[in-house]
């Protein structure tokens, strides 16, 4: 096999796998994505546990609601007009478990916030037995005359290794919930013993000294 067939190779390995770990501020980073929106529910008050469809089920603090159309989200504005969302209570977590482990998750969230509440909220990631692979606290502040505005936030890690997360602030609120798309296992296991067989083929075609 010749260098460019390898070249070529090797970049279609990269495509399939994930990015190393980072936070996400931009939907364009969670590959592949599946998007879960909340338009099928009309103000759904739970805590959860609520399957969304996807393989993704939802759990909530005291007060959350699926399917909010409106909210107040004080120094940030506020959301509602016609979109339909995910909304904490005063304590803010939404938290989603994923049935299989994914590479990359993250969606479009603000909170609120006042003069004497912080502006920020804490996305993570979580494990199989549920602990914590990573963390991250983000500022978002928008204007207070804003609407339906706000940041994305999410994380990737190149494991592939997140089966659930959160996202924990003041009142928060959540749409467009993005998964990244994970290669099934025989799929990822042929790729492998692809390059493997490629890197055997050119150690065999190597001169010898």
């Amino acid at each position: 096999m010749n260098k460019t067939s390898l070249i070529v190779l090797a970049l279609t390995a990269s495509a399939w796998l994930p990015a190393q770990a980072a936070l996400a501020t931009d939907a364009a980073q969670i590959a592949n994505p599946t998007r879960i929106d909340f338009d099928s529910y009309d103000g759904l008050l739970t805590t959860g546990p609520e399957a969304l469809g996807h393989g993704v089920t939802f759990n909530g603090d005291e007060g959350s609601e699926v399917g909010a159309n409106i909210r107040d989200l004080g120094d940030n504005g506020a959301w509602g007009a016609g979109r339909l969302f995910a909304a904490g209570g005063f304590n803010g977590e939404l938290r989603f478990l994923f049935d299989a482990s994914t590479g990359g998750a993250g969606a479009f969230v603000n909170h609120y916030a006042t003069g004497g509440l912080p502006f920020a909220v804490a996305v993570t990631a979580y494990g199989n037995a549920g602990n914590v692979l990573e963390t991250y606290t983000v500022p978002v502040s928008t204007a207070v005359d804003s609407w339906n505005e706000g940041l994305f936030i999410g994380i990737t890690r190149a494991q592939g290794d997140i089966r659930a997360m959160s996202f924990k602030g003041t009142g928060v609120v959540l749409d467009d919930l993005h998964i990244t798309a994970v290669p099934e296992p025989g799929t990822t296991a042929m790729l492998l013993a692809g390059l493997g067989a490629v890197g055997l083929l050119a150690r065999r075609r190597l001169p010898r000294g």
